[in-house]
């Protein structure tokens, strides 16, 4: 288990880390053009924010001694709680990259970056409820979860798994437009291709969204290899994919 803590404790940090030197380097790059910040910076920030609080509570989930690995009660709420903040990470992260589409492009086009715009936050925040929505047969503390009917297991699976399948498609839908964007300036053809693949690096929270869901079903032998380990596994997944889209 030392190991395991150890590894998470690497990641989840370098990755945090990470993203905030990029989040660092766009607002001194911003700023020392004396540019003023504008809506899409003030929401990465708020999303690096949530990152952060996230991995906090990702560390607390795989410390030693915490007693999480053998208190069902206390996995899921400090798994929920992960779900909560690296849900609104990943939601204000795609919504940030929206935001900025939306100052470059014209005419039906924002149309659709807006209804991505909404529909990214809505889903997520299914995600976050559907996390605290009591599943049928649980033995935990009623108090531990939103007062109302329990769901059952099919729909506790489905509703997240859908999210996070639709947070992929997403990722690639936005990671398109930069591609329309860029040809239609008078650039050179190798500079649209630099700039235009450094602007779609937010595929790999595509794949990471991939990744996330593949774990979700239990298709990964390393996810699922014991309750603890494939939390902790899905903990960290959950924080790459807003961390990525941050650097991105």
């Amino acid at each position: 288990m030392a190991s395991l803590e150890t590894s998470v404790h690497i990641g989840i940090w370098f990755m945090v880390g990470v993203s905030l030197l990029a989040l660092v380097l766009r607002l001194y790059c911003r700023l020392s053009r004396r540019r003023p910040l504008w809506w899409d910076d003030f929401v990465l920030i708020a999303a690096w924010v949530m990152a952060a609080i996230a991995g906090g509570f990702i560390s607390a989930f795989a410390s030693p001694g915490s007693g999480i690995s053998i208190a069902g009660d206390r996995i899921m709420t400090y798994f929920n709680i992960c779900s909560i903040f690296c849900g609104l990470a990943s939601a204000w992260s795609k919504s940030s990259f929206a935001i900025t589409l939306l100052r470059l492009e014209s005419g039906r086009a924002r149309y659709f970056l807006w209804y991505a715009l909404v529909t990214i936050n809505a889903s997520y925040l299914l995600y976050v409820i559907t996390a605290w929505n009591k599943p049928c047969g649980a033995k935990a503390k009623d108090d531990l979860y939103i007062p109302g009917p329990c769901w059952s297991s099919t729909a506790k699976m489905a509703v997240p798994l859908s999210v996070v399948v639709y947070s992929a498609a997403m990722d690639f839908a936005l990671a398109f437009f930069p591609w329309r964007i860029v040809w239609k300036t008078q650039m050179g053809k190798k500079e649209k291709i630099g700039v235009a693949l450094a602007m779609s690096f937010g595929v790999l929270a595509g794949v990471i969204a991939i990744k996330r869901a593949v774990n979700m079903t239990g298709m990964d032998p390393v996810a699922s290899s014991s309750y603890f380990y494939g939390r902790c596994i899905q903990c960290v997944y959950n924080l790459a994919e807003p961390c990525v889209s941050i650097v991105a």
